[in-house]
């Protein structure tokens, strides 16, 4: 008897964010990504992450960068941002997002050259299934260099298969313009979640 009420007192005690089923918001990641720009594709690689503050606010950081050889293109993009989350149901959360990014792009022989602005977003996580998340966001992006395009429109879907409470394998698709050209990547990778 006394061990069962031991038992239910840790399980009770136990974080909830630790639970199957539960969106979590302290994670990093490390994705393979494969861009398409003007015509030509790049491979590369990003790397991001997130931690929750409280129970409404977190903040996330990220880095991708893609190259085409042929064609001797690297762009690379930097953000960081502080995101705020309503819960919607247990399950699924509307987000809202506001930061910092920085693009560049490295040309061979020709020399790089990069631009920064900011960039809000707002969407929803949600769980669609005990192990698998969904994702979508729309975000605004205003690059303060008018030759890297000025403003513009994005979106991002993603899912996320929980293997289990820390592992995941996560996938994404993000379009977007720069140079007033369409740059759509996709991404695969795993996330541990802690």
């Amino acid at each position: 008897m006394k061990r069962s009420l031991i038992a239910l007192a840790l399980a009770a005690i136990l974080p909830i964010s630790a639970q199957a089923g539960e969106l979590n918001y302290n994670y990093v990641e490390a994705n393979y990504i494969n861009s398409h720009f003007d015509g030509e594709s790049g491979d590369g690689f990003s790397f991001a992450g997130s931690a929750a503050f409280n129970e409404n606010f977190y903040g996330t950081a990220s880095y991708r960068r893609a190259k085409n050889d042929d064609f001797g293109l690297t762009l690379d993009e930097t953000t960081v941002n502080l995101g705020w989350r309503h819960a919607l149901s247990d399950k699924a959360d509307f987000i809202a997002e506001v930061g910092y990014v920085d693009v560049g792009a490295d040309i061979d022989g020709l020399g790089s050259d990069s631009a920064n602005g900011y960039r809000v977003a707002a969407g929803f996580r949600g769980m669609l299934a005990p192990k698998f998340e969904g994702n979508i966001k729309a975000y605004y992006t205003d690059i303060s260099d008018a030759d890297w395009g000025g403003s513009e429109l994005g979106f991002r879907v993603g899912a996320q298969y929980n293997i289990n409470s820390t592992w995941g394998i996560v996938g994404s698709y993000d379009t977007t313009k720069l140079f007033d050209e369409s740059i759509n990547t996709w991404g695969l990778g795993v996330r541990a979640s802690f």
